[in-house]
């Protein structure tokens, strides 16, 4: 009885120094943009209009004319068609629902010259029947690429979070039909 609990014992301290192995591994993102706003809708609200293509000019201040799917298998790849007509090809690499959150990585194609990588991350949380919202990015590449690259998202940041604003401020609130 007494070899079973050492082995026991042996066996979850072992275990937990792999998790600590593990968990060292992880690493902070140090975020080239940040933007942060509440916005005066809840949660579930707010990703249902991200999802949806066709209010994606309002909730991006008319910023981007369209998204669409570039791969009809998946939703995950895809085209967005800016107001002043650039595109830009990505992929949603994350996308979780349970705790809201979307990681889209930008295609190969779609980055400016110099740019080696970029990402946008959106974060949500919710505060009462609001919602704190989250738009961050990280760029690689050469200096001047990437400032340039991160002034356009900054203005594309600014343009979701004005619009998302714009549509709860001009919403009707439902009624409680009684």
């Amino acid at each position: 009885m007494k070899k079973i609990i050492v082995s026991l014992l042996i066996l979850t301290g072992l275990s937990t120094l792999k998790a600590n192995a593990q968990m060292a591994a992880a690493q902070n993102i140090k975020w080239d943009i940040t933007k942060e706003a509440e916005i005066d809708m809840d949660q579930e609200t707010i990703w249902a209009i991200l999802g949806e293509p066709e209010l994606i000019g309002k909730a991006s201040n008319g910023y981007v004319r369209t998204i669409a799917e570039t791969d009809e298998n998946s939703t995950a790849s895809r085209k967005i068609i800016f107001a002043n007509g650039d595109i830009r090809l990505e992929k949603i690499v994350q996308h979780d629902k349970e705790n809201n959150f979307m990681v889209i990585h930008f295609a190969p194609a779609s980055l400016p010259k110099g740019v080696t990588s970029a990402e946008i991350s959106i974060f949500s949380k919710a505060k009462g029947d609001k919602c704190n919202i989250a738009l961050k990015a990280v760029v690689k590449g050469d200096s001047e690429a990437k400032k340039a690259l991160i002034a356009k998202l900054t203005t594309e940041f600014e343009n979701y979070i004005a619009g998302l604003k714009n549509i709860a401020e001009n919403s009707v609130p439902a009624t409680t039909m009684e």
